[in-house]
């Protein structure tokens, strides 16, 4: 795929997020003073990866319909609700997000914890929506990963945690970056194949630890395989999404964190991990084949040379 196509296909779902975003911000029965923090907080959207990436998996499938759209805004709500408690003074205490004021320093304290906790809350009842066939969100399923399995977990490690080694680091990156990729990929996958709360459970249970097993001892039952895939490519995305980070803040000359990989390691061997991690998740598109395009080129886009 070129790059004006993948720019071109990009904007096109980013405008279809931020229209149904809309949408869903003026259904909210909230004062119009509180939807405007909001909306500050949702607008602009940078790249609108996780959900752009949810509605990636699910065209590899089958093509997204409007609950896939509405879906994948959950996802993006959830993650702006992150982000607005990541920023607070009691955690990361950030003055900018998104090239603007952070919440906090445009609304105060108490707004800007009220409109994580508002974005939090529905997110949940958007990703927790019955199918269009009534059945239960497969949501169910995998929303421990916004908790002691993921999101959570992850910004506890980053606050309060130790870290004394860069395996400590990529336990946390795995949590606190990686969990809402994995949920975006695996939640396409999910809706793509039109998967209830009992069906995922079913392949949660019996899905096996690699790519590798999954190939040789499961390749005749393809839903498997293919859920497989898509918890491997959203793994290594999220760890290779961090690391992209860190590696151009550094190179950029910004001020490192104390959880950049760049404490850990020189530029060279941090390119290293990173195109690693970027050919696993390429690994994992190769038996999709020619209905991967996009996604491959999303992850051209975090080559560092």
């Amino acid at each position: 795929m070129k790059l004006e196509e993948y720019k071109k296909y990009a904007d096109g779902y980013r405008e279809q997020i931020d229209a149904e975003l809309k949408k869903i911000l003026d259904e909210l029965n909230y004062s119009a003073e509180f939807k405007e923090v909001l909306e500050y907080a949702l607008f602009p959207g940078g790249k609108r990866l996780r959900p752009l990436l949810m509605l990636e998996w699910h065209n590899v499938f089958s093509p997204a319909d409007n609950y896939a759209l509405r879906y994948a805004c959950g996802l993006e709500i959830l993650h702006t609700y992150s982000l607005i408690h990541d920023d607070m003074p009691c955690m990361d205490n950030d003055d900018i997000r998104r090239g603007k004021s952070t919440v906090h320093k445009k609304y105060g304290e108490g707004m800007a914890l009220l409109a994580g906790d508002a974005l939090l809350d529905l997110a949940y009842r958007i990703l927790s929506m019955p199918t269009p066939a009534m059945e239960v969100s497969p949501f169910f399923m995998f929303k421990d990963m916004c908790g002691d399995m993921g999101l959570i977990e992850g910004q506890y490690r980053d606050l309060y945690g130790k870290i004394d080694n860069l395996d400590d680091l990529l336990v946390m990156c795995r949590h606190k970056t990686g969990a809402l990729i994995k949920l975006s990929c695996i939640s396409g996958f999910a809706l793509g194949n039109n998967l209830d709360y009992k069906k995922c459970k079913a392949l949660f249970e019996t899905s096996p630890q690699s790519l590798s097993e999954a190939e040789s001892s499961i390749s005749s039952d393809g839903l498997l395989l293919n859920y497989v895939l898509a918890c491997g490519f959203g793994d290594s995305l999220g760890e290779a999404f961090q690391l992209y980070d860190d590696i151009s803040e550094y190179i950029e000359g910004q001020k490192i964190t104390s959880t950049s990989i760049m404490n850990y390691v020189d530029l060279d061997e941090a390119k290293k991990m990173l195109n690693t991690l970027l050919n696993d998740a390429a690994d994992a598109l190769e038996p999709l084949r020619e209905r991967t395009g996009f996604l491959r080129e999303i992850l051209n886009r975090l080559i560092i040379i």
